[in-house]
């Protein structure tokens, strides 16, 4: 890691972020439109090791918006995001 921080994927709807092994730091949700779920998986795909379910609602948006999410937890494939239930949500996403 470099002392300038942590790479960093903006997202904003389902998809494959990382390809290899690392480290995902930290989620942040910055904004809501619509309330759902995010999925997050140690995995290529929406399948495979569930590291986190994101149950995102408006109340937690406009209460606390932006709010971190704190992982430090090791990738062993990749990482994949899967929104569902209708989520519309900008989070940024900070992984090695």
């Amino acid at each position: 890691m470099s002392d300038l921080g942590s790479p960093y994927f903006h997202v904003t709807g389902s998809g494959q972020l990382k390809a290899t092994r690392g480290v995902l730091k930290r989620i942040t949700l910055n904004g809501l439109t619509t309330a759902g779920d995010c999925t997050v998986y140690d995995s290529l795909t929406a399948a495979g090791t569930v590291i986190a379910v994101l149950h995102i609602d408006v109340t937690t948006s406009i209460s606390v918006q932006p709010i971190t999410f704190e992982y430090n937890a090791r990738l062993v494939t990749g990482l994949y995001l899967e929104y569902s239930g209708g989520l519309a949500a900008d989070f940024t996403v900070m992984a090695e």
